[in-house]
């Protein structure tokens, strides 16, 4: 089976390179192609090799790419016409549903080519509600498509009740299905069990500080807890986004809140999981969250937003559900946690179900019913 992969964040997300890592084994061959912009390098080759596999970059985007949608598919549309023989793929793998989805039909009208696709939350969040005129294309990139891939179920059904969608989903929803991001092996062979609560509670946040990320109002739901008698402590890990400053200047005005840089070390992240017990991030426009899982291995309850990220995704009690990210919210939930820490089930969990191999191999299942 010869797959082409498009992928509009290729470079910019290791998901996918992982996934593709773990496909080389199951796939004859393979070959990625993936948008570059004029505005960043082009990454060295070692950095993104995979064996068994054929990495292309296209012709850089313009900035105006980013209004003319169309122009932009022609364009990329053209120039893998003329970096690789189209017609010697047996199927296409989309990774998003716009900007990768558009290509993938292009390919199939020319050379009827059967494809499969992603749809992420950047579809529902940013094309949906910034991008009405494309949803005819939308709608056609769907029904054209083989299958249609979701990482999560709360992703499915936010998905399922989008006005440009709810008329038509019975068309489309049988061609749905689940299949959850991996995550690094390193995590599934350092499993840890469930951890007792201490005294003061320990609460980890690793993230950017982008404001969709919500880390300003989770500090200041931990200043409500502590000026409320509810004594914890919060740690932030990470760095970049708009709101980074702000989160350093709120950090050096408490004692019980303290900021880490990134911490790119496997092994010391590890150990700082390993240094508290309740795992926050009431991200919106959260595709998945891999932190979720990092955290659930080292035995660490989570608190998420509604409909984001791994909500739906387990069938035990693993951590709350914020249905708002209003900071009194999730001051009540991280509470709640405190008080009721013994009843999470994190000890349940299959975390195999979480392994690239794991995923690879359901993948390889589906493309494979597809070419029957």
């Amino acid at each position: 089976m010869r797959c082409l992969h498009i992928c509009n964040d290729f470079y910019g997300s290791a998901v996918h390179k992982n996934l593709y890592k773990s496909l080389s084994e199951h796939l004859t061959s393979q070959t990625v192609f993936y948008p570059s912009r004029s505005y960043l390098s082009v990454p060295d080759a070692k950095t993104i090799a995979i064996a068994n596999t054929k990495v292309i970059h296209s012709k850089p985007l313009r900035n105006y790419h980013k209004i003319f949608f169309r122009n932009k598919i022609n364009h990329l549309f053209n120039d893998l016409e003329k970096k690789t023989t189209l017609s010697k793929f047996d199927l296409v793998h989309a990774t998003t549903l716009f900007s990768d989805g558009a290509l993938a039909l292009r390919i199939k009208k020319k050379y009827g080519i059967p494809y499969v696709l992603a749809i992420r939350a950047t579809d529902i969040d940013g094309f949906f509600k910034y991008r009405p005129d494309l949803k005819y294309l939308g709608k056609e990139i769907l029904k054209e498509s083989s299958h249609v891939v979701f990482i999560t179920d709360a992703l499915k059904n936010r998905f399922l009740n989008h006005r440009f969608i709810k008329n038509d989903s019975h068309n489309v929803s049988p061609k749905f299905t689940m299949i959850p991001n991996g995550i690094n092996s390193y995590w599934l062979n350092n499993l840890a069990p469930k951890k007792d609560l201490e005294k003061p509670a320990k609460i980890l946040y690793v993230g950017t500080f982008e404001k969709r990320k919500n880390a300003v109002s989770l500090i200041n739901s931990i200043i409500e807890l502590n000026k409320n008698g509810v004594i914890c402590e919060l740690t932030l890990v990470g760095d970049g986004g708009s709101l980074q400053e702000q989160v350093e200047n709120m950090a050096n005005q408490h004692d019980f809140i303290k900021y880490l840089r990134r911490i790119n070390n496997i092994e010391k992240l590890r150990e700082v999981y390993n240094q508290h017990q309740i795992f926050a991030l009431p991200s919106k426009v959260e595709t998945f969250g891999l932190v979720y899982l990092e955290a659930l291995s080292q035995g660490i309850p989570i608190l998420y937003l509604k409909n984001q990220g791994v909500d739906g995704l387990f069938k035990f009690n693993v951590g709350e559900r914020c249905d708002d990210d209003k900071v009194s919210t999730i001051a009540k939930k991280l509470q709640y946690i405190m008080q009721n820490y013994s009843q999470y089930q994190i000890e349940k969990l299959n975390f195999s179900e979480f392994s690239w191999d794991t995923i690879a191999r359901t993948y390889t299942k589906m493309f494979k019913k597809i070419l029957e």
